[in-house]
């Protein structure tokens, strides 16, 4: 069984081979607190320890390429973190990318596509990750050693006597999915009779506060999909728990309806805590 997870994925910038960066494994690491830090990525983890290291103390600006932060969630979500890293001193940059890194005085520099070059005593490089398959050895039972992930089947079978778990598969990086997986596989393994992994609506949730939590599809993807969707949306403040929680209760729900099928899609929350989100034994929200 494969379960080797994926590394963070380091773009080809100019100059980055030349000075001392961390990914999410040096950060969640460190013993020091930076007195400023540059965040290059907006996504999930880019935010989430943007966040942190904020509220410990440190100046961070976050660096983000697309027009908003966390860009595979729904834009009010990335519009809602923008508002709340504001007041928390965070300098949030989007819609701009990095050119170049080069060593400075106590740290870093980094150019940017537009605007004055941006220095930080630290460097978080936070663009993704991405798999690597060479190294273990999969072109032996016909897997394509270059492919983004592993295709596996309902019982992540990946090939005879080989499964696949986790990340590494492409379905879903979170913690929850590969234990979903591991039951599925395990099941196989044994010769036990069990239901097929099935993924039409996969919880999944960014640590920010307020967090964001998400299932299904986002508006945009069910519209990609041909769906003529109904979507609905509330303000957190207004619902009975978010009135009770008061201070810290701001946020929203978003609701993404198929109507031809009369079924939800899509599900976000950005909210304190989930507030208002429900979660069933299988994980899903």
């Amino acid at each position: 069984m494969l379960a080797t997870g994926t590394r963070p994925a380091i773009p080809p910038l100019p100059g980055l081979d030349t000075v001392e960066y961390w990914t999410n494994r040096e950060a969640v690491e460190t013993e020091e607190l930076p007195g400023s830090l540059a965040v290059l990525g907006g996504g999930a983890v880019g935010v989430e320890l943007a966040q942190v290291f904020a509220r410990f103390g440190s100046k961070v600006t976050v660096v983000e390429r697309s027009e908003g932060l966390l860009p595979p969630e729904e834009p009010e979500a990335g519009a809602l973190l923008v508002e709340v890293f504001a007041r928390e001193g965070i300098d949030v940059r989007t819609g701009v990318g990095a050119r170049s890194v080069a060593r400075a005085a106590g740290g870093v520099e980094v150019e940017l596509d537009d605007g004055p070059p941006l220095r930080a005593e630290r460097l978080l490089v936070a663009t993704g990750r991405r798999t690597d398959l060479a190294p273990l050895g999969v072109a032996s039972v016909g897997i394509d050693e270059r492919a983004h992930s592993i295709p596996v089947d309902d019982r992540l079978r990946a090939a005879d006597r080989l499964w696949a778990i986790g990340d590494v598969t492409g379905l879903g990086p979170f913690t929850h999915i590969a234990v979903y997986q591991a039951r599925i596989a395990a099941a196989d393994i044994l010769g036990e009779d069990a239901p097929p992994a099935d993924y039409h609506a996969l919880p999944r949730v960014t640590f920010t506060d307020p967090e964001v939590g998400a299932v299904g599809l986002t508006e945009r993807r069910a519209r990609e999909e041909g769906i003529d969707v109904h979507v609905g949306m509330a303000d957190l403040r207004t619902s009975s728990r978010g009135w009770i929680h008061k201070v810290g209760n701001e946020g929203f729900y978003k609701l993404i309806e198929d109507p031809r099928r009369g079924v939800l899609v899509g599900r976000v929350t950005g909210a304190n805590r989930l507030v208002g989100a429900s979660r069933t034994g299988n994980g899903t929200l």
